[in-house]
């Protein structure tokens, strides 16, 4: 949680924090400030202290960060940049000049959201300013590791993003049932013919009734697109009966914020023997995750059970072929919060060790992968552990993969 910093930092050896946003929204540095600056960086030390410099524009957000503040323009930074070999070299003489402000020496942990040599040449240069200053390059760095897990006020935002996702999945799940039969296809309610893009029309309108918006492109695939698991598909495919119709949606506050993460597989009309047969082993391994998650378990050992049920099925997993194609290519979950993709993941290399803790908001998301017979189904949930050892299911909606037509 965002008040774990500083206590992360001391316990690190860290002297301090630096979180950069380069003219644009940053993830990092919302988490670390609680407002969405888009241009400005912040300096925070292990004992709380801190201080924003920020565009004068943007003054009013950065008043209520609640620390000490600068403008560019009052911290002479124009001048510095028409001086200075780059505008990297530039913001680094500043970041030296607030770090010593604050009496900072040691290591610092960077983050933000800065073009990689940008990045580059800033450090570079801070390094030869400030010799007392070192960059710490710990894995994970000091800010994903406290984003890990939400206070109550994060699992809120991440409750209301979740309410509007399977409300969404509701509505797709609804229109897929109210289409009518049209030669090989599918007509809407208005008459129109029915595809993909339709869909993904149903869930924008959706999104932003509940003040959301996608951060990405959700996943809309049919057929042989479901079955290759991050194909968006393709809006112009005409909907059809009795193949998979796989929809993965993660939309997040709209403006930047955090996230929520689900999936549904749909059939609409009787499911083809092959496709019922892949589905019920996929809502298996799902069960079985579900039912043994609780705190203190290694994260990893969730994926583990997961690749033991579909090997039993006859199923090549990731686990058993790293290249594998078809099967089950994939981890069981990740962490879901001001990213759609962070920590802790269930899965990952042996040197996975993170045991699942209150706070620590997962998805869990078997699938079962075959592009080569026109299959591909997923079922995914996003769930938060809670203090008193219990899991909350944010995304409960039906898992029947049946639509039965004209109901």
């Amino acid at each position: 949680m965002r008040s774990d910093l500083d206590q992360l930092m001391r316990q690190r050896g860290l002297a301090g924090l630096v979180v950069l946003a380069l003219d644009r929204y940053s993830p990092a540095f919302y988490y670390a400030t609680g407002q969405k600056i888009h241009h400005g960086f912040y300096v925070r030390a292990a004992d709380g202290r801190a201080h924003l410099v920020h565009d004068p524009m943007e003054r009013d957000q950065a008043a209520l960060v609640g620390c000490e503040t600068s403008s560019y323009a009052q911290r002479g930074y124009l001048q510095k940049v028409k001086s200075a070999d780059s505008q990297a070299h530039a913001l680094g003489e500043l970041v030296a000049e607030v770090a010593g402000e604050l009496g900072l020496t040691g290591r610092l942990a960077f983050a933000g959201d800065v073009p990689l040599g940008f990045g580059y040449l800033m450090l570079d240069h801070l390094r030869r300013l400030a010799p007392a200053l070192q960059v710490d390059a710990t894995q994970p760095d000091v800010l994903s590791e406290a984003s890990m897990t939400k206070g109550e006020d994060e699992l809120a935002k991440i409750r209301h993003c979740s309410r509007g996702a399977v409300e969404a999945m509701k509505r797709v799940r609804d229109e897929l049932a109210a289409l009518r039969p049209s030669g090989d296809g599918f007509l809407t309610r208005t008459g129109e013919r029915a595809t993909l893009g339709h869909l993904r029309r149903l869930l924008h309108r959706t999104f932003a009734e509940f003040g959301l918006a996608e951060d990405g492109e959700s996943i809309v695939a049919q057929g042989r697109d479901a079955g290759v698991p991050h194909n968006r598909g393709n809006d112009d495919d005409a909907i059809r009966a009795g193949t998979p119709i796989l929809v993965d949606i993660f939309p997040a506050e709209a403006g930047g914020g955090y996230h929520t993460d689900m999936t549904r597989t749909f059939c609409l009309g009787p499911a083809p023997d092959p496709l019922r047969k892949v589905y019920g082993e996929c809502r298996e391994a799902f069960d079985a995750a579900m039912g043994k998650l609780k705190p203190g378990e290694p994260c990893r050992d969730y994926q583990e059970l997961v690749c033991d049920v579909f090997e039993r099925m006859g199923h090549v997993t990731v686990r058993a072929n790293q290249g594998v194609e078809e099967g089950y290519v994939h981890g069981l979950g990740h962490g879901v919060g001001l990213a759609v993709h962070e920590g802790p993941r269930l899965g990952g290399p042996p040197t996975n060790t993170t045991l699942l803790a209150p706070g620590h908001v997962v998805s869990v998301e078997p699938g079962l992968y075959y592009p080569s017979r026109g299959l591909g189904v997923r079922i995914e949930d996003l769930v938060a552990v809670r203090a008193d050892g219990s899991v909350e299911n944010l995304t409960p909606a039906p898992y029947d993969l049946e639509v039965p037509i004209g109901t």
